[in-house]
């Protein structure tokens, strides 16, 4: 549901095409045994760039993040599906859980790697999701 759910972000906003693979694909290389090279392969660079940018490995959240923020400075256009990402996960997050504490807490270093790179329409959504995340 998750997948469908950020690919769906990605339509209201008019993302289509490669977007909506790097959709469908962004948690592949991190949950899967797929490698990126099978990704880039069968979907082409720009797809395999964004699946790679947004890739969070590393063994701690911080290391993951921080990962994904320098993929986004290298690959600016995987930012749309970084906050596709965030959005389908801060709308499903009941408000007050930890995974909505924890949204929270990352707002400003999220901000700073991604809000310059997407449209001003998908930041307000993530703000509105967030502000009704912080709500107990």
């Amino acid at each position: 549901m998750h997948l469908q759910a950020v690919v769906q972000v990605l339509r209201d906003f008019g993302f289509g095409a490669a977007y909506e693979q790097a959709g469908w694909l962004h948690d592949v290389v991190e949950d899967t045994a797929v490698e990126l090279s099978e990704i880039r392969q069968r979907f082409g660079k720009d797809v395999a760039d964004m699946v790679d940018a947004v890739t969070g490995l590393g063994a701690t959240r911080t290391e993951r993040n921080e990962r994904i923020y320098a993929g986004i400075r290298a690959c600016p256009s995987a930012a749309v599906v970084k906050i596709a990402d965030r959005i389908a996960n801060v709308e499903a997050a009941p408000p007050g859980s930890d995974h909505s504490a924890r949204y929270l807490r990352e707002a400003d270093a999220f901000a700073a790697a991604i809000q310059p790179h997407v449209p001003p329409e998908m930041w307000a959504r993530l703000v509105r999701g967030l502000e009704l995340a912080g709500r107990e």
